[in-house]
């Protein structure tokens, strides 16, 4: 039977199990924090369950909240809860795939993204060009301009990035970046329930390699000198295991965060490498896209590509 019935509850008894380990509540039946026992998962990769069943991703090890409580339970009662709490979480991730397909297809029917690129003025395309994008991918992305941004409780303007599938049949996500806000709070979604997605997956179609960076704007950048650059949304953002099956088959992999995000290259690439990729992580002097804003030429930025170190 489980050891708890509400996420309160759970976080109650993880709170007496690990003291000092925070945890925060994602649904009303689900927290998640750093793992406690191994270390390995992040932020998001130790998950708690409201019926008090916890589990570690990175880490590949589960459990009770209760475990540590001498065992009174028989085998066949151990295995009955964790059936039953399988169930729930087969239940729960049905229900945010459903409201996440809800969500894409509000998106792709309000077409919502050609009125913001509608909004562009002089200083609009301006603004991006001070980004490193050109003219004529601020056109083809369908970049845009929204004067009081729906996402922001200030309503201050914000700038729009479509993300489309590997495709381009449809859009996956539509990312408001606030204008004069502070780091940490740049970046939202048109809709709640639209998930995480990787930016411009397209990039990789007929490549013989795949570079993830950090955020849509440097995979948009760096796409445009010919690199076949893919965008993970934030240097914390959650890398999916499936996405790995949009990348060249075969074709190493080449992680290239910010300069200071070195631990969460590591991470990712160790991430990466355990599903039998090659991967590498590549060291940059400065982020990715400031470096051709910079005048680096491709070869130039190729370099620091050329001298990634692999990861076993």
């Amino acid at each position: 039977m489980p050891c708890a019935t509400t996420i309160d509850e759970a976080l109650t008894l993880a709170g007496a199990r690990w003291p000092g380990v925070e945890f925060r509540i994602k649904t009303g039946e689900e927290a998640c924090g750093p793992c406690p026992i191994c270390g390995q998962a992040d932020e998001d990769g130790f998950v708690i369950f409201a019926s008090g069943y916890f589990f570690c991703r990175p880490g590949h090890h589960d459990g009770w909240l209760d475990d540590d409580k001498p065992r009174v339970l028989t085998p066949e009662q151990i295995l009955l809860r964790k059936h039953e709490a399988e169930i729930k979480r087969q239940a729960r991730q049905a229900r945010e795939f459903d409201r996440r397909l809800s969500a894409i297809e509000r998106l792709n029917r309000s077409q919502v993204h050609e009125r913001y690129h509608a909004n562009l003025d002089g200083g609009g395309y301006e603004w991006w060009c001070g980004k490193g994008v050109e003219c004529w991918a601020i056109q083809e992305y369908k970049l845009g301009y929204c004067p009081r941004c729906p996402t922001d409780k200030e309503r201050r303007a914000s700038y729009t990035i479509p993300l489309p599938d590997q495709g381009r049949t449809k859009l996956l996500n539509l990312r408001h970046r606030l204008d004069r806000a502070p780091n940490g709070d740049k970046y939202r979604p048109e809709l709640p329930g639209l998930g995480t997605c990787l930016a411009f997956p397209h990039h990789l179609v007929g490549a013989e390699r795949g570079i993830i960076v950090e955020g849509a704007i440097k995979a948009l950048v760096c796409g445009q000198h010919g690199m076949p650059t893919v965008g993970v949304l934030g240097k914390r953002g959650k890398f999916k295991a499936s996405w790995l099956g949009l990348f060249p088959p075969g074709a190493p992999v080449y992680v290239a965060l910010d300069p200071d995000a070195t631990e969460n290259a590591e991470r990712l690439a160790q991430g990466i490498a355990k599903t039998g990729k090659e991967v590498y992580v590549a060291d940059f002097p400065q982020k990715p896209d400031d470096l051709f804003t910079a005048g680096a030429t491709p070869s130039e930025w190729e370099s620091y590509i050329h001298l990634a170190r692999k990861v076993d």
